[in-house]
């Protein structure tokens, strides 16, 4: 059972005071660090296809592992889709409000002509 509220009023810095941390559980140091990082980093296997590993490994500068490289490139792919998204999304309206535009103004030259060719 947590203690933290769950309201908008939380106070951290007074939390803080009413439950300290258990300096004895703190773990310090790089193995430490190693440790929280490893246990942050979900292992998964995926399989990729050679060619696609294949150029992932040449952009890779020497020493650097292209798992972060195809990492980053999902994130980037992943961001971008959104955008795409929200692109589409006003691009439509836009071509919308342009069709509707020209149909209007379309309405208006064939009114126009009937009229002129009335008058002759």
């Amino acid at each position: 059972m947590s203690t933290i509220k769950k309201d908008e009023d939380f106070d951290y810095q007074t939390y803080m005071r009413e439950n300290p941390p258990d300096l004895t559980k703190i773990e310090r140091g790089p193995e430490a660090r190693k440790r929280r990082f490893e246990a942050a980093m979900k292992k998964l296997s995926v399989r990729i296809e050679r060619d696609i590993f294949d150029q992932f490994q040449n952009l890779a500068s020497p020493g650097q592992d292209c798992g972060k490289l195809i990492n980053q490139a999902l994130r980037e792919w992943l961001a971008t889709r959104d955008l795409k998204k929200l692109i589409r999304t006003e691009l439509r309206q836009v071509i919308r409000e342009e069709m509707s535009s020209f149909q209007a103004n379309l309405g208006v030259m064939k009114v126009a002509d009937e009229q002129s060719s009335y008058n002759k």
